[in-house]
């Protein structure tokens, strides 16, 4: 059944109620159904020239930020909407995407040439999409009565492209949204929650539907108790849920920059002493580089019963963890790192010596395998820098996720959230220490059992000295 356009007097009418009233136009414009926080979204963009949002994982914010970028386009004429993100993932392949999604099911026809990263209703009525970079030129010559820029992943956008945006928000009605997941506490998106006349808003995972629905607090999900509060199907079942924040709240603790950021929403704590950022771990998770050389496997063994040996395998830059095993022996653990020497062709395998691991070592030797002893209590290369051989490693591998030479998978877990809250400090003499496994139980992280094995793929490399001397001189 083909439906009548509406006349001008009507067209005029929608326009003016759904400018009024944000969450009419989601509802019976584009036919989605929001929650409550994205409705505060919505209406604290119509209410407020700039909006910043950072929220926990899952709340569904590049689908309200989609629709956000619709409403405002549709609702005021002229109208012009600049979106920008990180990458061009992030702004392609997602944000665009979900725009793409939302205008093509709408319950009535938007109108409009729809491309890739642009929407043209008329020369004067348009949105497009930029991947903020290095280059803030991009941004230039942009000028309407009516604009929306809206910064998504807000945290990797540098300051050059948000000095850029500023030059757009000149017009009377012009609304900036920054929104995204707190990740950088040294970003331009960290500074706008310290910056006055910007209205901030929070959205913690405990603020979520399938959580409140059942009044879920965290004290639930540390004492395992949330379980039984589940009395019926979840609300929302594609936003975050009680699950997997228990599995996170077990796997990263509540003190780890993922857990702080991805969960609660926080940013983390901008401290000296964090090893590798979680910003680095993530632009490293959103990175794809073609392996390389050296071909290595790094192998850290198991010595307690809750902790894992972990076989790494690095590629050049590329960095995935090829076997998890608990309660693993020598000889199991010795035929696992054979048995991957000739699936990965790997030229060697670096293999913690101490404790048990010794053991392993002398199987593969034996066994004529290439085997390298890998003993972080030894001497480093450069005994000026480094405390020992595993303060060396771990510094060559912070250099690796600082200066983008590192890829690693966006669903390894384990291996980002143990590096996010590795520490160190220097010690008496000026050298770099890496807390130990016992230094981070005490403070109720788990074993770090991935990075060390990640760390050993770095063993045979070069010395570090350069980032090493601007580190201590930032202490």
């Amino acid at each position: 059944m083909s439906i009548n356009p509406p006349t001008t007097s009507e067209a005029r009418s929608i326009i003016e109620r759904s400018a009024r009233d944000p969450a009419w136009f989601f509802r019976e414009i584009l036919g989605n159904k929001p929650w409550l926080k994205q409705v505060e979204i919505m209406e604290a963009v119509r209410d407020y020239k700039e909006v910043a949002i950072r929220s926990c994982h899952g709340i569904g914010k590049d689908w309200v930020a989609a629709r956000i970028v619709l409403w405002f386009l549709y609702s005021h004429a002229p109208a012009l909407v600049i979106t920008t993100g990180p990458t061009d993932r992030q702004v392609k392949g997602i944000l665009w995407r979900e725009i793409a999604h939302a205008h093509a099911r709408a319950k009535f026809p938007l109108g409009g040439q729809l491309l890739t990263q642009e929407i043209r209703l008329s020369p004067d009525r348009w949105a497009i999409g930029f991947t903020a970079g290095d280059d803030p030129d991009r941004f230039q010559g942009f000028h309407c009565k009516n604009v929306l820029v809206v910064i998504d992943e807000a945290s990797g956008v540098n300051k050059s492209t948000y000095t850029a945006i500023e030059a757009i928000l000149s017009s009377e009605n012009a609304h900036k949204l920054e929104i995204g997941n707190p990740t950088d506490p040294i970003s331009e998106f960290s500074t706008s929650f310290k910056t006055p006349g910007i209205h901030k808003m929070t959205v913690d995972a405990f603020e979520t539907p399938n959580l409140t629905e059942f009044g879920i607090i965290e004290e639930d999900i540390k004492n395992d108790t949330w379980e039984p509060k589940i009395t019926g199907p979840l609300p929302m079942p594609e936003l975050i849920t009680p699950e997997w924040v228990s599995k996170r709240y077990k796997r990263w603790h509540p003190t780890n920059p993922l857990y702080v950021s991805r969960v609660r929403a926080q940013f983390p704590d901008a401290s000296e002493d964090t090893l590798i950022p979680l910003k680095y771990i993530e632009a490293a998770q959103e990175r794809t580089l073609e392996p390389g050389e050296p071909n290595i496997l790094g192998v850290d063994v198991a010595r307690f019963g809750s902790d894992y040996t972990v076989i790494m395998h690095r590629r050049g830059p590329v960095l995935r963890t090829r076997m998890r095993l608990a309660k693993s022996s020598t000889m199991e653990t010795a035929g696992y790192v054979q048995r991957e020497l000739k699936a990965t062709k790997a030229r060697n395998s670096f293999v913690d010596v101490v404790g048990l691991g010794a053991g392993v070592v002398d199987k593969l030797k034996e066994e004529g395998c290439r085997v390298i002893e890998a003993n972080a209590g030894s001497s480093p290369l450069d005994k000026e820098m480094f405390a020992n051989a595993r303060a060396e490693w771990f510094w060559r591998l912070r250099e690796a996720f600082e200066s983008g030479a590192i890829d690693i998978s966006p669903d390894d877990e384990d291996l980002s959230s143990q590096l996010a809250a590795i520490k160190w400090k220097p010690d008496s003499k000026g050298r770099v220490t890496i807390e130990s496994k016992e230094e981070m139980r005490r403070r109720g992280v788990s074993s770090p059992d991935d990075a060390d094995a990640a760390s050993m793929t770095f063993s045979d490399q070069n010395k570090a000295v350069d980032s090493y001397k601007q580190a201590m001189n930032r202490l």
